[in-house]
């Protein structure tokens, strides 16, 4: 009995022993494919943070040339009147 208990004992702990060999090479084996995933996912989010930077980049610059017509439009507005009425003048002081 006691070589039967004994290789039973034996039995057991190399079975617990191949368990956790099994769940250290599943350790393993998830920590690179989780790697190799968040290394995907970062080169992703670089191409895609590029895009965005040019797209601001191309934002910033409509939002300068909107800066620059309004106040062409603003230098219009004000001095087209100041321009008819230093005309209308000049007509009145030339007749």
């Amino acid at each position: 009995m006691a070589d039967s208990e004994q290789v039973t004992r034996h039995e057991r702990e190399i079975g617990e022993l191949r368990g956790k060999l099994d769940a250290l090479a599943t350790k393993e084996f998830v920590r690179s494919v989780v790697h190799e995933q968040t290394s995907e996912l970062n080169m992703k989010f670089d191409t895609i943070t590029a895009k965005f930077d040019a797209i601001d980049d191309r934002l910033k610059e409509i939002s300068e040339r909107q800066q620059r017509f309004k106040g062409i439009g603003q230098a219009i507005t004000f001095g087209l009147p100041f321009l008819v009425s230093a005309l209308a003048l000049v007509a009145v002081l030339l007749k």
